[in-house]
C-alpha cells in the first residue's frame, strides 16, 4: 500500500488534554458540593455537556458554559456571583494550561516527516486548537493543520477532496474510536487506534467492530514507525 498522507488527532493523540477536564470537573464537584452528591453532580453536569455540543460544539469554553448552567440547575438557583467567578476561573486555568506530549511523540514525528506528509486534524474551537498546537512546538512537523466542528464520514471526506487525497492511501491516527477510527474505515481508509489512558465518555463506542479492514491498534504512538512498513 502506498501512503500519500498521514494524520494525527491531537488531544490525547499528541499531548495529554482529558486529564485537564478531570481536574476541572474535580473542582467543579467542589464547589457544588454545598447542593448536591458527587454522583448527581456529575450526572447533571455530563448531561448538560451533552445537550450543549450541538449549540457550543467542543472545548474549554464550551464546557465552561456547560459548567454554569449546570451549577444554576444543580442549586435550584441559589449558586452565588462569587461561585460563577470560580467557575470561570476554572475554565481561564484551563485555557492557559500546558498540555504536556505523550511519550514518544516528538521522536516518533520527527522520524516519519521525513518519509511522508503528517497533517492535523483536531475537533474543537478553532482558536483554542490552534493555540494548542502552536504552543506543542510540533508545527514544523506537519504540512497542514485542519480544526474542524465535528469529525464526521462527511468531514473526512471534504478534507480528502480539498487535499487531493485517495481514501485507500489516507492514514489516520487517533484515539478516538467514533471520531478517529469509525468514519476514516467506513470511507475505505486506513485507521490506527492508539487508546488513550482516560477517554472522555462522548469518545467511547460500544459496538466498535475491530476485525474491519484497515483497522490496526497500538499501545503507544512511539510503536507507529514499525507498523507503518508492514501496512505498506
Amino acid at each position: 500500500m502506498t501512503i500519500d498522507l498521514i494524520a494525527f488527532d491531537a488531544d490525547d493523540t499528541l499531548w495529554h488534554a482529558e486529564v485537564i477536564f478531570k481536574d476541572a470537573q474535580d473542582k467543579f464537584r467542589k464547589i457544588l458540593s454545598a447542593w448536591q452528591d458527587q454522583e448527581t453532580i456529575h450526572k447533571t453536569l455530563f448531561e448538560i455537556e451533552t445537550d450543549n455540543i450541538a449549540l457550543y460544539g467542543f472545548g474549554v469554553k464550551s464546557y465552561t458554559l456547560s459548567m454554569i448552567e449546570a451549577a444554576v440547575t444543580l442549586s435550584d438557583g441559589e449558586i452565588t456571583a462569587n461561585d460563577i467567578n470560580e467557575i470561570l476561573k476554572i475554565g481561564q486555568v484551563m485555557l492557559e494550561s500546558e498540555f504536556p506530549l505523550l511519550p514518544g511523540v516528538k521522536e516518533t514525528l520527527e522520524t516519519l516527516s521525513g518519509e511522508y506528509p503528517l497533517m492535523v486534524i483536531t475537533k474543537g474551537d478553532l482558536l483554542e486548537q490552534t493555540t494548542k498546537v502552536n504552543r506543542s512546538g510540533l508545527t514544523d512537523y506537519f504540512s497542514a493543520i485542519e480544526v474542524v466542528s465535528t469529525k464526521s464520514q462527511q468531514t473526512y471526506h471534504q478534507l480528502m477532496k480539498k487535499y487531493d487525497l485517495n481514501p485507500e492511501t489516507f492514514v489516520m491516527v487517533g484515539n478516538s474510536l467514533p471520531s478517529d477510527i469509525q468514519p476514516v474505515l467506513s470511507l475505505g481508509g486506513t485507521a490506527i487506534h492508539v487508546p488513550a489512558d482516560t477517554t472522555w465518555a462522548h469518545e467511547l463506542m460500544d459496538d466498535f467492530d475491530s476485525t474491519q479492514k484497515n483497522f490496526y491498534e497500538i499501545e503507544h504512538i512511539g510503536q507507529l514507525t514499525a507498523l507503518l512498513p508492514k501496512i505498506k
